[in-house]
């Protein structure tokens, strides 16, 4: 699924996951997001939207001791893609593509 995100927290680059609110959230919580590639290296950066490309995974913990299980859902990012960004200042400017 493709969700219009802006990215609330810096983007390091030892980073593998960004922090995000999704656009439609009407509650504004903060999501991490496990990247497929380096955020850093795409030049993510805090206060810039960005169309992701979402996948759910679903992890199951079972206790060894009481057989409780525990579910928890990842979000991985497969594909980004920048939609706006308040640092870039040409009204002419493209995102670049994968052409680039």
């Amino acid at each position: 699924m493709k969700l219009k995100a802006i990215i609330r927290e810096d983007v390091k680059a030892s980073d593998k996951s960004i922090i995000v609110e999704f656009e439609v959230d009407e509650k504004k919580q903060h999501f991490e997001v496990m990247c497929l590639f380096s955020p850093f290296f795409l030049e993510m950066k805090k206060w810039e939207y960005w169309l992701l490309n979402i996948k759910m995974e679903s992890e199951i913990f079972v206790d060894s001791k009481t057989g409780e299980k525990s579910y928890f859902t990842h979000l991985l990012c497969k594909k980004a893609e920048l939609i706006n960004s308040p640092y870039i200042k040409d009204k002419e400017w493209q995102p670049p593509t994968d052409n680039d």
